[in-house]
């Protein structure tokens, strides 16, 4: 939900290791499904009639919400789908409330106590048409820090599936690759040294190319002053499908960044917090999003080689749409770029001037293209047909208390259609999901999951659980059409 809150090494590093090559399978293996983010599918979702399955994934929304006074201000993991196997994040560990809840007192607590919570990757498989655990691994990982960066909400952790492994987010920078079917560990990739440095994180969704190479950002923040003090460095960073490791600097990616912004020091570029890497159509480019480490109005999308990291371009989101309209890269969202048939790139920001921010289109050059006026918090789903293609993103009137719509763009980002809530409640997602008949998949506030038409008419809903205050959350389908989604902490399982 949209909160009232609102609210090492020098260049280019490469480090050789000896692996086995891998390629990517999955039903749903990772953010938005496949490398370009699009949330699409070749499946045919199945009719939301039954609850096949109710997994408690995050034990702690009660206590979260109660420190946010209703807020669930959290970004959870996709469930992740391969055949009969699903991968939940699953937390684990204490959550520290504070005393009062929302006092901040005493602290360390709530938010600022985060660390003391456990992120695992659980595995489970269908058997006898239920879901049962296989294994969990329990990571290192931790979130970036709360302070008065974050605002309290919390990052989010985001493993991805690539042929009979599992690529799991651990602490300094790191991850783990672990064997599918098992949960035991077969590599543990440290880009930056043999001591993980608790202050270096992954930060975002990783993202595994059609060669099974895994791209993720990583940021390293100053101990005692996180988000006062600039980073200490930025890296996007490459895992080869046989092993070896780069990374190259955030201060490559991103030149010409003034030393002062509007506000005050611009500090360093660094990346987007939640942003997974999309990866062009022909696997040749990466994009991913940076802002200045002090001002959130100095964002930049940014292209750069998948074979050597070297960058391509970098797009600065001011005054693309109108003098004094920039592209707000917010700390609190999960935004993430999708990459549309065409090669053009699409991403979504809020604006200082509109809570309900712009989408962006910018073409494989980099060059701005056209926008759309909702951009809060989303992964717009791509659905081909008939030659071009469409964008499906949520779009929530914030100040006025609705109307809430699902919309439907045409390539040039211009409506094609609208299904408006029911219940005037608003969408509750950050990824929806699109299948090959173009039936679309989004989950509500009002507690419901709806299927959505081709023209905007109800193919079908079910009612989960009321879930105002929720998380937004992203959505998954299976190969078989069975629907993955999230409510209050729980992942829910539906289908005929």
């Amino acid at each position: 939900m949209k909160s009232t809150i609102l609210s090492c090494a020098a260049g280019v590093m490469v480090v050789l290791t000896a692996i086995s090559g891998i390629a990517q399978t999955g039903d749903w293996p990772q953010w938005a499904r496949n490398p370009q983010h699009t949330g699409a599918t070749t499946a045919k979702g199945q009719a939301p009639s039954v609850k096949l399955a109710d997994i408690v994934f995050d034990p702690f929304t009660s206590q979260e919400q109660a420190e946010q006074f209703g807020e669930l201000l959290i970004h959870y993991q996709t469930p992740l789908v391969d055949g009969t196997k699903v991968l939940l994040e699953v937390k684990t560990g204490r959550y520290v409330s504070c005393q009062p809840p929302g006092s901040g007192h005493p602290f360390p607590c709530g938010p600022d106590a985060w660390n003391q919570q456990i992120w695992n990757e659980r595995a489970f498989v269908w058997q006898s048409g239920a879901l049962h655990k296989v294994w969990n691994f329990k990571s290192d990982w931790k979130p970036e820090p709360s302070a008065n960066g974050l605002n309290g909400w919390e990052p989010v952790f985001h493993s991805a599936i690539s042929h009979g492994a599992v690529f799991v987010p651990g602490a300094g920078g790191s991850i783990y690759k672990l064997n599918e079917g098992t949960g035991a560990v077969i590599a543990h990739y440290r880009p930056f040294g043999a001591t993980d440095d608790p202050n270096k994180y992954v930060s975002g969704p990783l993202t595994v190319d059609k060669n099974g190479n895994i791209f993720y950002n990583v940021i390293d923040l100053d101990k005692k002053n996180p988000w006062t003090s600039d980073v200490l460095g930025a890296w996007l960073v490459r895992v080869s499908a046989q092993g070896k490791m780069a990374g190259v600097k955030y201060t490559k990616l991103v030149t010409g960044l003034p030393s002062r912004c509007t506000e005050g020091p611009c500090g360093s570029p660094r990346p987007a917090i939640n942003v997974a890497p999309a990866i062009s159509s022909d696997g040749k480019t990466v994009y991913t999003v940076a802002r200045a480490h002090f001002d959130p109005d100095y964002g930049f999308v940014v292209a750069a080689s998948t074979a050597t990291l070297a960058p391509l371009w970098q797009t600065s989101l001011r005054d693309l749409i109108a003098p004094g309209i920039e592209g707000h890269i917010s700390n609190e969202t999960s935004s993430t770029p999708a990459v549309t048939p065409d090669g053009s790139i699409l991403f979504g920001t809020t604006t200082d001037v509109s809570d309900r921010g712009y989408l962006f289109k910018l073409n494989a050059s980099g060059h701005y293209l056209t926008s759309y006026n909702f951009g809060y918090d989303i992964t717009p789903a791509i659905y081909p047909h008939d030659g071009t293609y469409s964008v499906i993103l949520k779009d929530n009137h914030y100040s006025s208390n609705g109307p809430y719509y699902v919309t439907q763009l045409d390539a040039n980002l211009v409506p094609e259609w609208q299904f408006q809530s029911p219940s005037n409640f608003e969408w509750c997602m950050n990824a929806p999901a699109v299948d090959s008949d173009g039936a679309v998949y989004a989950n509500s506030e009002d507690g419901n999951v709806y299927v959505i038409n081709q023209g905007g008419t109800l193919k079908g809903n079910i009612f989960l659980r009321q879930a105002v205050g929720a998380a937004y959350t992203p959505i998954a389908v299976g190969l078989d059409g069975k629907i993955y989604t999230e409510n209050d902490g729980d992942m829910f399982v539906i289908g005929n």
